[in-house]
């Protein structure tokens, strides 16, 4: 597994810290990484980054740090939950698409590649370094945020016009590198037993899980079903991600409460 601390660290907090009011205590935090080939400094670090930018709230209590998600942090990770168990667009899709076309200027390009990473997480693609396309309705002022008044953005939404095809629409999007991301993750967790793990080994496991999948989602534009390749592979390891996911769930149940509080004598 390629190493992202601050990608591995927004799988944990979505999974301990989205849906739990509890604090998490540091320890863990920096446990849990280090099992996953992150080490110390660099866990605490991301912690430090996290808090310096409002994504997390850290407060002691006695000798131990303990974080929580400020509201911030929650909004995020929730838009990134919601990707990540939406599974594909509904099949009843209309034809329609929406077209952005931005223009940002070469002395900024920080800011476009921010557009540009804002409208890729949605789910749009580029076509040929122009127009950005993604099927159906998206509310692009949301996607773009704020900074879109720097740019004046042009929104369309309707059906393509001959000769624009669907096809050419769809060559926006790296569906034959999906699929092979698709194929790797198959490979590596189809093979996975949750009842052969310790409590803690299987609170380890699903947090490597989600950042597999989330790190799948990232790029995967979700297309409606008839824009896709015959046997694409996407729903069957979506399929493959809630079984591994659920059987991981109830693996690690019982090192849960123990590793939010710290206290677990395996982080000793």
């Amino acid at each position: 597994m390629t190493v992202h601390p601050q990608s591995l660290f927004f799988a944990l907090a979505g999974l301990h810290m989205l849906d739990d009011p509890r604090p998490l205590s540091g320890t863990s935090i920096v446990f849990v990484m280090g099992e996953l080939g992150v080490g110390e400094s660099a866990a605490r670090s991301v912690l430090q980054r996290m808090t310096a930018k409002e994504f997390i709230v850290r407060h002691k209590e006695g000798r131990k740090t303990f974080y929580t998600l400020s509201d911030r942090g929650r909004a995020i990770l929730r838009e990134g939950q919601e990707k990540m168990f939406a599974g594909w667009q509904p099949q009843d899709w209309d034809g329609r698409w929406t077209f952005v076309r931005i223009q940002v200027p070469e002395s900024k390009r920080t800011l476009r590649h921010q557009m540009s990473s804002r409208l890729s997480w949605a789910g749009f693609g580029q076509v040929d370094g122009g127009p950005w396309v993604a099927p159906g309705p998206h509310d692009v002022a949301t996607i773009l945020g704020p900074e879109q008044s720097e740019i004046s953005p042009i929104v369309v939404y309707g059906r393509p016009q001959p000769p624009t095809t669907e096809q050419m629409l769809v060559a926006a999007f790296d569906l034959g590198e999906q699929a092979e991301r698709y194929g790797e993750f198959g490979e590596k967790w189809s093979c996975t037993d949750p009842a052969a793990l310790s409590p803690m080994g299987a609170l380890v496991k699903r947090v490597e899980l989600h950042f597999d999948w989330l790190t799948l989602t990232r790029t995967d534009p979700q297309l409606p079903a008839s824009l896709l390749p015959e046997g694409w592979p996407g729903s069957a390891q979506n399929e493959l991600f809630r079984s591994v996911n659920l059987g991981l769930s109830n693996q690690e149940y019982a090192a849960a409460a123990d590793f939010i509080a710290g206290t677990t004598s395996e982080f000793w």
